[in-house]
């Protein structure tokens, strides 16, 4: 992406700002160009940048050892800027993250490979992002050669370490809850993920040339429940 950044990210930002989070962007543009966001951010966002490699996790894993006091807030939410949106509120999921519960929450978890949490979204609370096998998980975040390598050995690969390590966690819905068991639920299920309380939308539906049907679906399902046309986000 260039140095103009999405009204996406700066309504989520801003949703994230007035739920009290102090918000950090870790940016991976390759631009040289300082970063522009014409719908505006919160004042005190902090923003990084750094070479486009290593995916989200990498992201996550600078911004935490750049910042480690972070580890020890209340809540720590990982999140990136794949999802469209949000299209309405999201207090009710924010709320939801941060009551008390289990030691971790995700938005949606999958039954792709194996079942786990996905990653674009992960509050990690009470601090136990800073306990030893976490800070040794993004420690030892390294560059993969391609996406879905990223995916088996890091958001799969979190989820290993939260069963092994007897860390609980809880999901907001799941792909069976969904009706698509074995897919991906932010794509196969992106209606009904929506229906759930969740508005947004995943990204490549609108951009990836095997979701052209869900695509012109998708466009007029947000313009007639959000009454927003979604290429503007």
């Amino acid at each position: 992406m260039g140095p103009v950044q999405s009204r996406s990210l700066s309504t989520y930002l801003t949703a994230l700002d007035a739920a009290g989070y102090a918000t950090i962007v870790v940016s991976t543009c390759e631009s040289e160009e300082p970063l522009a966001f014409p719908f505006g951010f919160p004042e005190n966002t902090v923003v990084m940048r750094r070479p486009n490699v290593g995916y989200d996790f990498g992201s996550w894993a600078t911004a935490l050892g750049c910042v480690p006091e972070i580890r020890n807030v209340p809540v720590v939410l990982l999140t990136n800027d794949s999802l469209l949106g949000p299209f309405a509120p999201i207090d009710h999921l924010l709320e939801w993250a941060a009551k008390p519960g289990p030691d971790i929450r995700g938005l949606t978890a999958s039954h792709q490979f194996a079942r786990h949490t996905q990653s674009f979204f992960l509050a990690f609370r009470n601090g136990c992002i800073a306990e030893k096998p976490w800070v040794d998980f993004f420690n030892n975040i390294r560059e993969e050669p391609d996406k879905d390598n990223v995916v088996l050995h890091y958001e799969l690969g979190a989820s290993r370490l939260c069963f092994s390590e007897a860390y609980s966690s809880d999901e907001w819905v799941t792909g069976p809850d969904l009706g698509v068991p074995y897919g991906n639920p932010t794509v196969d299920g992106w209606k009904k993920l929506i229906e759930s309380g969740v508005p947004f939308l995943k990204r490549t539906i609108m951009t990836h040339p095997t979701t052209l049907a869900e695509c012109v679906e998708a466009k007029s399902y947000i313009e007639r429940t959000f009454n927003v046309d979604v290429t503007d986000w």
